[in-house]
């Protein structure tokens, strides 16, 4: 296994554990405390998980841009919100479960799309300013 590989996996477990700590927020809700809102008690899993994962994914997606596979870097982070959107009906399937699954699905889809036609953009500028 490539060094790449190590970070593309690294990633994806990061990816994986931010959005599964997401998927329990939206099980447990918040609650108001005297500096804003935090998770109920039994929570601290879920905010570990959230601040960790959200850490090490950007990290491991960070590193990935300057390597044969920077241009599928969008991927790590949506194979972690499809983790996600299942994880989260696994949780539940009231109301809210079924919103933020349907969230997650939407980023999960949405941001390699994103950057494929902001890369398309990118390379179809340069011709069109080249000059004559």
């Amino acid at each position: 296994m490539t060094n790449t590989a190590w970070r593309v996996a690294l990633g994806v477990v990061a990816s994986s554990a931010f959005f599964w700590a997401v998927a329990g927020a939206v099980d447990l809700g918040l609650e108001r405390t005297r500096r804003g809102y935090a998770l109920p008690d039994g929570g601290e899993w879920y905010t570990f998980a959230l601040f960790a994962g959200f850490i090490v994914a950007y990290l491991g997606v960070a590193s990935l841009t300057d390597t044969p596979a920077g241009r599928h870097a969008a991927l790590v982070p949506a194979a972690g919100a499809c983790f996600g959107a299942v994880s989260c009906l696994l949780i539940g399937q009231e109301t809210r479960h079924w919103v933020g699954a349907a969230v997650m699905a939407l980023i999960a889809s949405a941001l390699p799309l994103v950057v494929h036609l902001r890369n398309r953009a990118r390379r179809a500028r340069p011709a069109a300013d080249a000059p004559a």
